[in-house]
């Protein structure tokens, strides 16, 4: 990355350098309140990412786990949910029983599946290390992975969706953290599978690099991890036992993730299991993903678990992590996008052109991160660089679905969502 930078900046003439550092000076001596909202947050999204790479470079050891792992092998039980999963329901499982780990079961939980899931899945149970149970209702993914849960006898539960694939060495990558018995659960490093299938499968797979990759690294180093993926995370099964499993009505990743949390289990990332999972390859089905993403963090982060943020009774890192979440998912969107419109109407002749100076630094800062992510995890394909000017038009209408999302949840307008069946959401105690 530096040779890059380099090579950049050795095209630059010294006047144009002149010209960069009159603007920046005349940036710092700003008034406006707009500006220095945008730089801070400009800071909060790139330093992070910068002082990751700045350590991966000199002092790695203080970013990756090195430790051996849990002797003697212990059981693993990998567990997946579906529902209409046919298609790739055997790849999956495949691919966890290639892992390159001996010791482990697979148990497949249908949740009421219309196709032929279940005839596929058993066609695997030859192999005496996979069990598929088969419910007749749909009933949620929650529900399923309990059930899978009750039937585990693992040591440790895997979590994984139907829709992904596990690469060799995973598992083993997963169990490294689980040295320290402090350690509740560690989430897998997950890449895009069809990256290359069209443009917007592109765009995803820049944007795991930094929003997954990149983020979970440096937020695990600092106990700020908010997160751990359904789509791969390992759980060590007498932390989740005493949690009683996933909340059947309101339970998700999020919420799995702050109750162990709110338990004191320490959680943690590691970079090297990878598992490969398929985004969505038209915007629609993206957008509808995003939406349902952005209130199912109202409500559990800001409805359910917002008591997570008292340090008093939960701890500071706690509370860091609940200001970050209440900065960069809902002001940071709501200040945003006001601030464009006010400012692009109160001055329409002289505001674009901020504007466009604004668009090109963030290109800037985004090249780096991308660069870095890059560097530290080999992705996203460098051979995408020519789309990275057009990030900023992929993520503003998801920003904006985003937004109306929330809002809506907040004002709680039609509060149910198909993905929780409406049988169970009628049941649900709701905040």
């Amino acid at each position: 990355m530096i040779g890059y930078l380099n090579y950049l900046l050795s095209y630059m003439e010294p006047g144009t350098l002149s010209q960069i550092r009159a603007i920046i000076g005349t940036f710092i001596r700003s008034k406006d309140p707009y500006f220095w909202f945008i730089t801070l947050i400009m800071a909060r999204f790139t330093l992070p990412d910068l002082a990751a790479w700045m350590i991966f470079m000199w002092r790695p050891s203080l970013l990756f786990d090195a430790g051996k792992g849990v002797a003697n092998r212990p059981l693993v039980s990998v567990l997946i949910a579906g529902r209409n999963v046919a298609d790739g329901i055997i790849p999956t499982i495949r691919s966890a029983l290639s892992c390159g780990y001996p010791n482990l079961e697979v148990i497949f939980v249908d949740d009421g599946s219309a196709d032929e899931s279940v005839m596929q899945a058993r066609s695997l149970e030859k192999t005496g290390r996979v069990r598929v149970f088969a419910t007749e209702m749909h009933n949620g993914k929650p529900t399923s992975l309990n059930i899978g849960l009750s039937m585990a006898r693992g040591n440790f539960l895997f979590v994984l969706d139907a829709d992904c694939e596990v690469q060799y060495g995973c598992i083993d990558a997963l169990l490294r953290p689980f040295e320290d018995p402090n350690v509740g659960a560690v989430a897998a490093n997950l890449r895009v599978r069809n990256a290359r299938e069209n443009m917007l499968t592109r765009f995803q797979e820049c944007e795991y690099a930094m929003n997954v990759s990149i983020s979970r690294l440096w937020r695990a180093r600092l106990g700020l991890l908010s997160i751990l993926p359904g789509a791969g995370s390992m759980f060590r099964a007498k932390a989740m036992h005493a949690l009683g499993g996933y909340d059947s009505g309101l339970g998700d990743d999020t919420d799995l993730t702050l109750r162990l949390r709110k338990a004191r289990w320490k959680l943690r990332f590691a970079y090297d299991a990878l598992v490969w999972t398929d985004v969505p390859n038209k915007f629609s089905w993206l957008l509808r993903q995003r939406s349902r993403w952005a209130r199912n963090m109202v409500k559990i982060r800001l409805h359910k678990q917002l008591d997570i943020g008292m340090p008093n009774r939960f701890g500071l890192s706690n509370m860091l992590m609940t200001l970050d979440l209440l900065i960069t998912r809902v002001a940071v969107p709501l200040l945003g996008f006001s601030g464009v419109i006010y400012y692009t109407l109160s001055m329409p002749f002289s505001r674009p052109l901020l504007l466009t100076g604004l668009y090109w630094i963030v290109i800037f800062l985004l090249s780096i991160r991308m660069l870095i992510t890059n560097d530290i995890f080999h992705t996203p394909d460098l051979r995408t660089f020519w789309m990275w000017p057009l990030y900023p038009f992929y993520r503003f209408p998801i920003r904006l679905i985003e937004l109306a999302s929330i809002i809506r949840e907040l004002l709680g307008i039609y509060r149910w969502h198909p993905y929780v069946p409406k049988r169970i959401w009628d049941q649900t105690i709701h905040w």
